[in-house]
């Protein structure tokens, strides 16, 4: 009996030596993060049941955390898009014709952080398939996966209610990181989200980012709406 003791407080000492600190994962994660001030050209592709492939490009310019251009352009669409503060305009870039300034949030595709939530969210991390499985205390809530060798989050899953059709969506999405070839080593080089729908159809999403790279002293004027 002792022994078996023994064997258990070994096991345990050894697992809590090489426990994940959930702290850790959001810390490196915010290195994945694009500069607040900088250019990204990503390109989306979306496929969905039965319809032919759509592409968009989409261009961004930021300048800190509360500005920035985006352009998008596709074969049914041609648009800009300002934000200043909480203020956007939106440009039809075929008609030159703008919509009324409006208030409202622009989400950056690419930040996982902000699904994410805070790190007393999540129970302890557990190791599955040699990636570290973090899951929500809000059973809601997106599962990330971890690897320890890119130490980023290259997993998530999400579970989607699905009103209209009944039943639930699953959407699979993974993510790779540039390498030191890269203007910005370690962020984002693209994202692909598969999406199974309750009546067992399956959409995919994929955002390739073209090139990113920092980007200082913009002129404010640029951001300007009027």
């Amino acid at each position: 009996m002792k022994k078996i003791v023994q064997i258990l407080l070994t096991a345990f000492a050894t697992t809590s030596c090489f426990a994940l600190d959930i702290n850790a994962v959001f810390d490196n994660q915010k290195k994945a993060a694009f500069p607040d001030t900088a250019e990204i050209i990503m390109q989306t592709t979306v496929t969905l049941p039965g319809m032919a492939s759509q592409t968009v490009r989409t261009s961004i310019l930021t300048a800190g955390s509360d500005k920035s251009i985006t352009t998008v352009k596709s074969q049914m669409m041609n648009m800009q898009i300002v934000k200043n503060g909480d203020i956007i305009r939106v440009t039809d870039l075929k008609t030159g014709k703008s919509l009324p300034s409006q208030s409202g949030l622009q989400n950056e595709p690419t930040d996982i952080t902000s699904q994410m939530g805070r790190p007393e969210d999540y129970k302890a991390p557990v190791k599955e398939k040699g990636l570290w499985k973090i899951v929500p205390k809000d059973e809601s809530k997106p599962v990330f996966f971890y690897s320890d060798k890119n130490r980023r989050v290259v997993k998530m899953i999400a579970k989607i209610p699905m009103d209209a059709l009944g039943g639930v969506a699953t959407a699979k999405t993974e993510y790779k990181y540039c390498d030191n070839s890269c203007q910005l080593p370690g962020t984002l080089s693209s994202v692909e989200i598969k999406t199974l729908m309750p009546n067992a159809q399956v959409s995919n999403v994929k955002v390739d980012v073209l090139s990113a790279k920092r980007r200082s002293n913009l002129p404010m004027a640029l951001f300007n709406i009027k």
